[in-house]
């Protein structure tokens, strides 16, 4: 089908799914959603691993980057398959 030119292209399922159940696109595609409140508290959804855990420093590993989380008495609080929940003082926060 082409409309001025230009073929449309045809919805994914995953689009559609989006769509139809108002989902954000990233939870629907399973990509990595982060959330920081204030410099306290990090939720991170759609990770792989933890690589390196102390109180400074807190390595995850998301697939195709990977977080650094730099800061003082960094502690995991909750982990479930796909979800992380961080508190302490966060001092910097890197995608690699």
């Amino acid at each position: 089908m082409e409309e001025t030119g230009k073929k449309l292209r045809k919805e994914t399922l995953r689009e559609k799914t989006s769509r139809t159940l108002a989902l954000p696109g990233e939870v629907v595609a399973g990509m990595p959603r982060l959330e920081l409140t204030g410099d306290r508290e990090l939720y991170l959804e759609n990770y792989k691993e933890i690589l390196s855990y102390s109180k400074e420093e807190i390595c995850v590993d998301g697939g195709q980057w990977m977080l650094r989380l730099t800061g003082q008495d960094l502690e995991i609080k909750a982990m479930r398959e796909r979800e992380l929940r961080l508190f302490g003082w966060v001092h910097s926060l890197e995608l690699v």
